[in-house]
């Protein structure tokens, strides 16, 4: 029985007000950037079915019983509706039968892969020993074996174990959904973008983490441009800062080693804006491309050319 964390509307918070018309203005093309980095309901479903029949090769082999409930959870950003397309990794959290009496992440992680390593070519522990990684139809699922710690997952790493708690994690985020709407997901979902187009020494979890706190922080701008803009100024300020996760014990750690590509994103979004001022959508387009990517569009394309979103 699958046991996933509670979906929302907000895994589509961007819908195409018209698909083939030109992008008139910047916020037409931010908008059609995140329609187009932003995976679908469909996508989200296949990449949580192909997690899923991984848990049944699991289960059938540590539980032996078909009808097994609450031994898995679809955990990251599939879990939570926050990835980007296209999806390449999905998180699995699997729960390890206690009749095993497994209490080291070495062996949980060498008990997971025993198992799917018969069941799937090319099964391997992660260098990080965050999981197992196991290929399968063109995604990547970490399974993360797992114990239940007072309402939360002890998960496997390089120092032991690590308590995550992805069932508040995903409802903290279904709070802020109550409060701003999808800006903070949008928000995110462009930050991961140009995390990936310029290689930000952050990780994605951070910026999650980060735009959460900068939404708490303050009243925010709806227009997302300028949110934008007011994040990558705040942020240099906040951090370097440990991070508390929602509902878990452990935290993240952000140094200042990604100020300086932060400090870049600021300055070419503050040109941006200039040329808005002066009537030059399509070269304020240009620096938001080479902020986040060649997926944003220019003005005056017609919108969907590239999209790549099924």
């Amino acid at each position: 029985m699958t046991t996933a964390l509670p979906t929302t509307a907000a895994a589509e918070p961007v819908k195409a007000a018209a698909a083939n018309a030109a992008a008139p203005d910047l916020p037409a093309c931010v908008t059609e950037f995140v329609r187009r980095i932003v995976p679908n309901t469909a996508a989200y479903g296949a990449a949580r079915e192909t997690a899923t029949h991984i848990a049944t090769d699991l289960r059938a082999e540590l539980y032996r019983d078909p009808n097994t409930a609450n031994d898995h959870y679809i955990a990251g950003s599939v879990g939570k509706l926050t990835a980007i397309a296209p999806i390449g990794t999905v998180d699995l959290l699997y729960v390890l039968p206690p009749k095993l009496g497994i209490t080291d992440p070495d062996t949980a992680l060498k008990t997971a892969w025993a198992v799917l390593k018969s069941k799937h070519e090319g099964a391997r522990i992660a260098d990080d020993k965050s999981g197992v990684l196991v290929a399968a139809k063109g995604l990547t699922v970490r399974v993360q074996p797992c114990l239940p710690r007072d309402g939360a997952f002890l998960v496997p790493s390089v120092n032991g174990w690590t308590l995550t708690n992805p069932i508040a994690e995903a409802a903290t985020l279904r709070l802020a959904d109550s409060m701003y709407g999808p800006r903070l997901r949008m928000m995110v979902a462009v930050l991961k973008a140009w995390r990936l187009h310029n290689d930000v020494p952050v990780s994605a979890f951070a910026l999650e983490l980060l735009a959460q706190d900068f939404y708490a922080s303050a009243p925010r701008p709806h227009d997302l441009t300028t949110a934008l803009a007011d994040f990558w100024a705040w942020a240099k300020k906040r951090t370097p800062a440990t991070l508390k996760t929602p509902g878990a014990s452990t935290a993240v750690t952000v140094d200042a080693a990604w100020h300086g590509k932060a400090k870049a994103a600021y300055w070419r979004v503050t040109l941006a804006q200039s040329h808005v001022v002066q009537n030059k959508v399509a070269s304020a387009c240009q620096e938001w491309r080479e902020i986040v990517g060649p997926l944003f569009p220019i003005s005056g394309e017609k919108i969907g050319v590239l999209t790549v979103n099924p």
